[in-house]
């Protein structure tokens, strides 16, 4: 008796698949249990309300956040190595895919609207706009380092994936659509801190390219 053959999955329902699997801020809503819930609003602010890092946590390998130099990245050929979010003392030790912040202006204000409108622009990043209820020294600050951040977790690629075996087709089906993101700035002794908290962010990666090249750091969030 012939054998069937085995159906593969096209590209665009692999795409399909792994789109209706939670995003970033639905895998963090459920770290609420596991992460102590008054701890985790507090860094990561109202506007993620709906959101989620991870759906648990892990026993890992303790390691400081002095222990993760500024210059330590994980690509997608490493993912089975990047740690899982955790708190340690009072430092949310986060995992993201990291957009350098290159260029911001303030574009204008309205004194009829208490609004200022920032135009800002990132590596790897179609350029986007902010409105904040007042100015943000922290965004025109000169010596300032930004950073617009995406929280990874791997359940992004779906509840089963492979981490040792990530394909460039579960890269761009995941992450190749606009996103909700975190705006950083850096402190001494590598930490960050988040600002514009109450602003929803919407970023859009600029193209293939970008998102094949995109980097996971750690970040040190007080």
């Amino acid at each position: 008796m012939l054998r069937s053959p085995t159906c593969q999955p096209s590209a665009e329902e692999q795409c399909s698949a792994i789109n209706q699997q939670p995003t970033s801020f639905k895998v963090l809503q459920k770290l609420r249990g596991s992460l102590a819930t008054s701890h985790l609003l507090h860094f990561l602010g109202r506007s993620l309300s709906a959101s989620s890092i991870a759906h648990r946590v892990l026993p890992v390998h303790r390691r400081t956040p002095a222990s993760y130099a500024s210059s330590e990245v994980y690509d997608f050929h490493s993912l089975a190595r990047v740690p899982l979010p955790r708190f340690f003392n009072r430092l949310l030790m986060l995992p993201c895919i990291a957009y350098h912040i290159t260029s911001v202006q303030l574009k204008g204000t309205d004194p009829s609207i208490p609004r200022c409108t920032y135009s800002i622009q990132a590596s790897g990043l179609m350029p986007l706009e902010i409105a904040l209820p007042t100015k943000l020294e922290d965004l025109t600050r000169p010596q300032a380092i930004l950073h617009l951040v995406r929280p990874w977790h791997s359940k992004l690629l779906g509840p089963s994936a492979d981490l040792d075996a990530v394909t460039d087709q579960q890269i761009l089906c995941a992450l190749g659509t606009p996103f909700n993101a975190l705006l950083l700035t850096q402190l001494p002794h590598n930490e960050h801190k988040r600002i514009a908290s109450s602003t929803l962010i919407t970023a859009q990666p600029r193209n293939r390219v970008s998102i094949l090249k995109s980097k996971i750091r750690i970040f040190n969030v007080v």
